[in-house]
């Protein structure tokens, strides 16, 4: 490891020559702390080093910059340079011979043999100078794998980026995870794997989800617009569900270990935001201001409506039955639904005001009302009062597709009338009032009316189900599930108790994954009438409790087919779900 730093002090002593900037990581397990060396070839008098103090894709002052330690800063002959810590995100360092070496460390923490970083809470960039090349050099022991989404250059563990937007939007996973590779549309696609639960993923189920997810969307845009790939799975041990960040040439994704529908649809958002954010975007999203969140009106846009694309093309493409996207309307307009601050704040405004959410901190959701609900009801209006608009001869594929040529191959992003102006294009002049009314205006969204265009309908009612008169969580550092609240018509059974059994089926595992499963095979074929007996811990106590499950009601809502509905609805029902628009 000394002969390392050592190595490392060489090639820093060493001008490099020319105007690309070198970054060197060298993970310090024992310390959990990662060493990021920079050389910056010098254009006389000072130079300045900010850490961002957000993450593209989070629209929340994060402020990494707090995390840094040791900054030191060294001239080509190894001579100290004086620094000034402006500000938690700023370094001004004064002017030195040739290359400039600085030096500095940021949490690392090496966790199932792995290590696994973001580039915008570890990577500095110098002010005025983000459009240069950027190197990357890994500094790991001889037997750790690297998966990262940079293009490789000449050495070991050495990576490219045209520019520091490039090199800090791609995570680094190195050390001794799991991985998997696929091919889609002729690009290396690489699954990493990291955490405990991995050991308990279904590989060849993740497999083919992941080349699903890449082989539907590459197809619907027409080839892929990266080298390769990368998923970052951080694997939890859950039967489902995931919260993830999109990259521009890989994400990251909290994983759970069942992979199911949830966590499928999750990854379909992710992969989507390889085109909408990364490269479909509005100006203020690149080239970046790591120091001011940023201000666009279509954050609404581009993760409302990635989140129904990314849902719909599943359906369309068959990995669901149909049934799941009319699911997930009913899911947002009820998230929708039950904010009052839709009726004061429109879908645009609840975007281009997140960063006065969280006292001025901004927040991954939306200012007051959530630009991913809101933004997924006001696709589902456009896109079926385009096909309305144009018989079903036009979508809102179109839109997306119309903005894809706009901004493809590294074009400026779009102003921000621009998907207005593409709805118009699209659907007709009619188009531009109807998006003020959706985007522009604050309100009830008419989502009744637009399903009723493509022949469905929202119904109410309620719904039996098997009532067990108690509430409970999981809980795997106590080994069962905890009662929450007041239990209905149990004698003995009481808030705080644990559940260990269930007619003689224990359900104290020790994982979230173990549990809900358990709690699933005792439970699921349970009806009104039945017994069920519970043996549960109160305290030092083990006691038994039974009672008959009875039939308990709910309400519920449901989007379904309208038998009523016409001809030429259904006709664009039809064209709505197919693959192919």
């Amino acid at each position: 490891m000394h002969r390392r730093i050592a190595t490392l002090a060489l090639i820093f002593v060493a001008s490099v020559g020319r105007a690309d900037l070198t970054y060197r990581v060298l993970p310090k397990p024992a310390t959990g702390r990662l060493v990021v060396m920079i050389e910056i070839p010098t254009r006389g008098g000072e130079t300045t080093l900010q850490m961002p103090r957000w993450s593209p894709g989070a629209y929340v002052l994060s402020e990494p910059g707090k995390n840094v330690q040791d900054f030191r800063a060294s001239d080509e002959n190894g001579v100290s340079l004086p620094v000034t810590n402006v500000d938690p995100s700023t370094w001004r360092i004064g002017a030195g011979k040739g290359t400039i070496q600085v030096v500095y460390s940021v949490p690392g923490t090496l966790a199932d043999e792995t290590i696994h970083y973001s580039g915008s809470s570890t990577y500095m960039y110098v002010v005025a100078r983000k459009q240069e090349r950027c190197h990357l050099r890994l500094e790991i022991p001889g037997d750790w794998r690297v998966a990262v989404g940079l293009d490789p250059e000449s050495g070991g563990n050495a990576y490219g980026a045209k520019s520091y937007d490039v090199l800090a939007d791609n995570p680094v996973t190195m050390g001794h995870f799991l991985e998997d590779h696929y091919t889609s549309a002729g690009r290396d696609h690489t699954i990493a794997m990291r955490n405990p639960a991995k050991s308990k993923v279904d590989r060849a189920h993740l497999i083919k989800a992941a080349k699903f997810v890449s082989d539907m969307q590459s197809d619907f845009f027409g080839g892929a617009p990266y080298h390769k790939y990368v998923w970052h799975f951080g694997v939890t041990d859950r039967a489902d569900g995931a919260g993830g960040l999109e990259h521009l040439s890989s994400t990251q994704i909290s994983l759970a270990a069942g992979v199911g529908p949830v966590t499928v649809g999750v990854m379909s958002h992710e992969f989507f935001h390889l085109w909408n954010v990364k490269r479909i975007r509005s100006r203020p999203l690149g080239p970046f201001d790591y120091q001011n969140l940023p201000q666009t009106g279509a954050l609404w846009w581009l993760e409302g409506a990635t989140d129904y694309f990314a849902h719909l093309l599943l359906n369309r493409y068959g990995w669901f039955d149909g049934a799941e996207i009319r699911q997930q309307i009913v899911r947002n307009l009820d998230r929708q639904r039950a904010r009052p601050a839709r009726m004061e704040i429109s879908p645009y405004m609840a975007s281009y005001r997140v960063r006065e959410a969280n006292g001025g901190r901004g927040n991954s959701d939306g200012f007051q009302v959530s630009y991913y609900d809101t933004g997924f009801l006001c696709a589902l209006c456009l896109d079926t009062e385009i096909l309305s608009q144009t018989g079903g001869r036009r979508s809102l594929d179109d839109v997306e597709r119309n903005l894809w040529k706009l901004c493809r191959d590294d074009k400026p992003g779009f102003q921000e009338g621009e998907i207005r102006n593409q709805c118009v294009l699209v659907g007709g002049p009619a188009m531009g009032a109807f998006y003020d009314r959706v985007v522009m205006t604050p309100g009830e969204l008419p989502v009744e009316a637009q399903l009723a265009k493509i022949g469905l309908r929202l119904t109410k009612a309620t719904e039996a189900f098997a009532d067990f008169g108690f509430s409970a969580i999981p809980s795997a550092q106590d080994k069962g599930f905890l009662v929450q609240g007041e239990p209905r018509s149990w004698d003995g059974l009481k808030s705080g108790d644990l559940i260990v059994e269930i007619n003689g089926a224990p359900v104290n595992q020790d994982s979230p994954f173990a549990l809900a499963g358990a709690y699933r095979t005792a439970t699921e074929k349970l009806k009104s009438g039945d017994v069920m007996k519970l043996k549960i811990r109160r305290g030092t106590d083990e006691l038994t409790v039974t009672r008959n499950v009875t039939e308990g009601s709910r309400p519920i809502s449901k989007v379904e087919e309208d038998p009523s509905a016409t001809a030429a609805a259904k006709r664009l029902y039809a064209i709505w779900i197919a693959k192919k628009r």
